[in-house]
């Protein structure tokens, strides 16, 4: 579920109307993926979310380590060592992203003040600055952006 609704897109970029509703969603995703990635977890609307989410992990990894080993399995039935490698491999990274995803999911995090207002600032600066290069203008960022609201609430990353 996302954190803003369209209406609150709209006011944060000074959108009058809803010809650019589409856009806004687009990067409103964006933006919570932006802080989901800063924080290094999943940033859910509430509480209610979380809790599903937490209620599917069991399943969704045995689901995945079944699958993993089926891959495995398949392989090792495999004739042809290059095509076996290239089997395991693709499930191997198959099991770490998914891994990775479960990761976030499990320290996941209800969206608080703060990371709604560094979503807003990143919806605002993406809307505002939708080409790649700056011309005729000095570019500045504010020392108060969306990362020094969410960095208080960031999960260390491993090596």
């Amino acid at each position: 579920m996302p954190l803003l609704t369209i209406e609150q897109c709209r006011r944060q970029c000074r959108v009058d109307g809803d010809y650019d509703d589409d856009l806004l969603s687009e990067l409103l995703a964006s933006a919570e993926d932006s802080a989901a990635a800063e924080l290094n977890c999943a940033v859910f609307a509430d509480q209610a979310e979380l809790d599903a989410v937490w209620g599917e992990l069991p399943a969704a990894a045995a689901a995945a380590a079944a699958e993993y080993a089926a891959a495995v399995a398949a392989a090792a039935a495999e004739s042809d060592a290059e095509k076996a490698n290239a089997m395991v491999a693709v499930a191997a990274a198959k099991r770490d992203a998914l891994a990775l995803a479960r990761s976030r999911a499990l320290h996941g995090i209800v969206a608080n003040a703060s990371i709604v207002a560094a979503v807003r600032l990143t919806l605002g600066d993406l809307y505002a600055n939708r080409e790649n290069t700056v011309i005729g203008a000095t570019a500045v960022q504010m020392p108060a952006g969306a990362k020094a609201l969410l960095r208080p609430y960031r999960r260390g990353m491993g090596p």
